[in-house]
C-alpha cells in the first residue's frame, strides 16, 4: 500500500497509539465533478488505510464541511456524521474516535495536545481560514476541554499556494496559530503545493472540478482488550 504517512506528519505519529494520515490521490480511480460519486470510489482505499493505521471504519468522525469558521466536539458515542454546518472536529485524548477531513486544494490543519493528548482537525479553505476557524478551534477546545494552545503541535497539510493562488492560505495559517499561542518551532508546514503536482495531489482549482478529494485522518489506536 502507497505510504500515507508522511515525514512532516512525523511528530504526530511519534505519540503512542495516535495516527495521523494523509490519503492522496488513489491511481485508477476516474474522477468527475461528482462529488459524492468519486468520495465512493475512494472509500474503500480510505477504508484500507485506516484499517490499517489500527482503527476501523465505524470510529470515523467527520464534518459537514461548509467553507465556516464552526467547531464540534465529537467522540465514540453520539451524534450523526457528518456533523452539520461545521469544518473542524476535536476529541479527547481516549477517545477513540478517528477525525477525517477532505480536501482538494484547501488545507487540512491537525492539532494535538501533547499533554491530554486530545486532537483536532480542521477544514481550512479561504472562507474558513478568513473566518479565523483556527481562533474559535482554539477557543473552543479551551472553554471545553482546558486545552491551551502553547502545549500543542500544529501541522499544515499540502494545499494550494501562491503562485497558483492568490490567496496564501497557509502563511495564514501559520500566522492565525501563532496568534493563537501555539510556539513556533510546534507548527510544521508540509510545503507542498496540490496544484503543482496533479500526480500526487487533487486539484479543485487546477482541474476545473473534475477531480477527487484527499482524506486527512487523526486517530488513536483503540485499547486491546
Amino acid at each position: 500500500m502507497t505510504n500515507y504517512s508522511p515525514s512532516y506528519l512525523d511528530r504526530l505519529n511519534a505519540f503512542p497509539q495516535t495516527f495521523a494520515r494523509f490519503i492522496t490521490r488513489v491511481p485508477g480511480i476516474e474522477v468527475s465533478t461528482d462529488r459524492q460519486a468519486v468520495i465512493s470510489a475512494l472509500t474503500p482505499t480510505h477504508e484500507a488505510v485506516l484499517r490499517e493505521a489500527g482503527s476501523e471504519p465505524r470510529l470515523l468522525r467527520r464534518a459537514q464541511q461548509v467553507h465556516g469558521n464552526k467547531v464540534a466536539l465529537v467522540g465514540d458515542i453520539g451524534c450523526s456524521y457528518p456533523v452539520e454546518g461545521v469544518d473542524g472536529l476535536f476529541c479527547g485524548g481516549k477517545a477513540d474516535s478517528c477525525l477525517g477531513i477532505y480536501v482538494a486544494d484547501c488545507a487540512a490543519v491537525w492539532v494535538y495536545d501533547t499533554r491530554s493528548g486530545s486532537r483536532a482537525l480542521v477544514h481550512s479553505g479561504k472562507l474558513g481560514t478568513q473566518q479565523n476557524i483556527i481562533g474559535e478551534l482554539f477557543k473552543s477546545m479551551y472553554k471545553i476541554m482546558g486545552v491551551k494552545a502553547i502545549d500543542c503541535i500544529a501541522v499544515i497539510s499540502p494545499c494550494i499556494r501562491p503562485p497558483h493562488y492568490e490567496f496564501d492560505i497557509p502563511a495564514t495559517i501559520t500566522r492565525q496559530l501563532t496568534e493563537a499561542g501555539v510556539l513556533h518551532e510546534n507548527i510544521i508546514d508540509s510545503g507542498l503545493d496540490t496544484a503543482a503536482d496533479l500526480d500526487t495531489f487533487y486539484s479543485y482549482r487546477t482541474e476545473k472540478g473534475k477531480t477527487g478529494r484527499m482524506l486527512a485522518l487523526f486517530g488513536r489506536v483503540p485499547d486491546q482488550d
